[in-house]
């Protein structure tokens, strides 16, 4: 992906004038075309959106924020299910920069991986009974059943009681990120049709559709949203008593706000919706 004025990616010298000698020294040429355009992506990406990119980092500050606030527990039964929090929030960044660089589909799996963290930490704050279900999942055949019945059956009605957005959205990102199926790559699959012959393609990085690209990056970041929602919900007692996260907090609410209307005007949708133009971008294909 490439800003508008940028001169297209159409070689791999061209490419290579975006990249680091080290870069070029170390990563043979059938790689180098691929990790060059991803590379391009992300950084022509916050170019070219800069208040989503700014979204997401106020979002990023918000969780760090409430990492800090609770780094001394006082409540050892709420101490483990925040390691899952972290964790939620790594898996989080490594997909927002996933989606930033245009990889949609890998960037889906890996968010619906960080609400399964989240959903499995509210669950053992809910009862704390089930860390040792948990933590207890590989000593057995009963243990296995019974952290099956706490964390895997009945989804809804289970660990994702009182989660239901993130249950929704969690099952749309299997779907469409994690399940082998054809919602899992309609979006990055392309046919071309001549007078004699079909050609197919799949695309590796890159969008086909700008605006539908956007529009998963927001709803994407929306979700990342749910998710710090429901680690503060958690962990309330402790971190509203920090004026500078409400403040932060009170902020962001309304940065989102005004972006998701920006957004609409902009695409003419219903929210959530696309930004600014966004660059022209360019797509791998092996």
């Amino acid at each position: 992906m490439m800003t508008s004025t940028a001169t297209p990616l159409s070689s791999l010298a061209e490419i290579d004038k975006l990249l680091h000698k080290f870069e070029i020294e170390n990563i043979p040429d059938q790689y180098r075309a691929y990790y060059g355009i991803k590379r391009n992506n992300f950084f022509a990406s916050i170019q070219g959106f800069p208040e989503m990119w700014q979204y997401y980092l106020r979002l990023d500050a918000i969780w760090m924020r409430e990492f800090a606030d609770l780094q001394n527990a006082r409540d050892a039964m709420r101490m483990f299910p925040l390691l899952l929090y972290f964790n939620a929030h790594a898996k989080m960044r490594a997909a927002m920069e996933l989606a930033f660089s245009g990889c949609m589909g890998e960037a889906k799996s890996i968010l619906r991986d960080a609400i399964e963290f989240v959903a499995h930490a509210h669950t053992m704050i809910s009862d704390p009974e089930l860390q040792k279900t948990w933590l207890s999942k590989n000593d057995g055949n009963t243990a296995l059943e019974e952290f099956k019945n706490a964390f895997e059956r009945q989804k809804k009605a289970g660990m994702f009681k009182g989660l239901d957005e993130l249950h929704k959205t969690w099952g749309e990102l299997s779907e469409t990120g994690s399940h082998a199926n054809i919602s899992a790559i309609v979006d990055r699959f392309v046919q071309n049709t001549a007078d004699d012959h079909i050609e197919f393609r799949l695309n590796y990085t890159g969008p086909e559709d700008h605006k539908l690209w956007t529009l998963s990056q927001f709803a994407m970041l929306l979700t990342c949203s749910m998710m710090e929602q429901t680690l503060f919900s958690d962990y309330e007692g402790r971190l509203k008593l920090d004026n500078e996260l409400m403040r932060m907090r009170g902020e962001f609410d309304k940065y989102k706000e005004q972006l998701r209307h920006v957004l609409i005007k902009r695409y003419k949708v219903e929210p959530p919706s696309g930004i600014y133009p966004p660059p022209a971008a360019r797509i791998y294909r092996p």
